[in-house]
């Protein structure tokens, strides 16, 4: 097993001692961690180690865990590093900040140990299976590159947040096939929230604006949210795409 490599970013020196036993005493065979106590201290970290997650406090004096997470995703060396951001607020949009801001997950205090772990293993693996994804996925006037987390629109890049990244790629490695809401949840998410389906709903939302008029449309969703891209990507025009006929049984 390979250990990854964790920096932990946390002002409270409670939490701290947490999970220094977290790392150090429970689970040293999985994990190895850097803990630091403000955001400074975690910017010379990310630039004098090679580190594969990230668990960020999003309330810290100076650097906040937003902040933080926004230098992670803006530098190559960095930005594929799994990110949880940690806050004592569990409301929906407290969660929808966070992901929005280039988390991959929330964890609301208090938490256990055990869902702490369960979080860690299911973003390794999630960040496992991404970097064994085809390098770059086509689509009409759409290119993803998986391995460099870049989305080309007609030559043009595009910025997209992690979970729009992921969103996208689990559509365009299977044009045309339908997916259940709770498909993909678990697949790009992988943990239970009670607000999962306004999560979901809100990052689409946000995905089909950023491909824009021509390309947002495509990316349908159908009765109880299920979604999918067409299964052949129209030919170049200028005119707006036709609608597409409703699709066949989901999965």
């Amino acid at each position: 097993m390979i250990r990854q490599r964790v920096l932990v970013v946390e002002d409270d020196d409670e939490m701290r001692r947490f999970y220094g036993v977290f790392f150090e005493r429970l689970y040293p065979v999985e994990f190895l961690a850097h803990v630091t106590a403000n955001g400074e201290e975690a910017l010379d970290a990310l630039s004098s180690q090679a580190l594969d997650l990230a668990v960020l406090d999003s309330r810290l004096p100076g650097l906040s865990g937003m902040d933080l997470v926004q230098a992670i995703r803006a530098h190559p060396k960095t930005r594929c590093m799994g990110v949880i951001m940690v806050s004592a607020l569990s409301s929906p949009q407290s969660v929808v900040e966070a992901l929005e801001s280039g988390a991959d997950d929330h964890l609301a205090k208090p938490f256990d140990e055990r869902v702490l772990l369960a979080r860690l293993r299911s973003l390794s693996r999630r960040k496992t299976l991404a970097a064994g994804s085809s390098e770059i996925l086509r689509w009409g006037g759409l290119a993803l590159d998986c391995r460099a987390d870049q989305l080309l629109i007609e030559g043009r890049a595009a910025h997209l947040k992690r979970k729009e990244m992921d969103l996208l790629r689990i559509f365009m490695e299977r044009p045309g096939r339908i997916r259940e809401p709770s498909f993909l949840w678990d697949a790009v998410w992988g943990y239970e929230h009670d607000a999962w389906q306004h999560i979901l709903m809100v990052t689409l939302s946000s995905l089909r604006k950023k491909l824009g008029p021509k390309w947002g449309p495509r990316l349908q969703a159908h009765s109880r949210t299920r979604g999918r891209f067409p299964g052949t990507a129209p030919k170049e025009s200028r005119s707006r795409p036709k609608p597409l006929s409703s699709p066949g049984p989901g999965c």
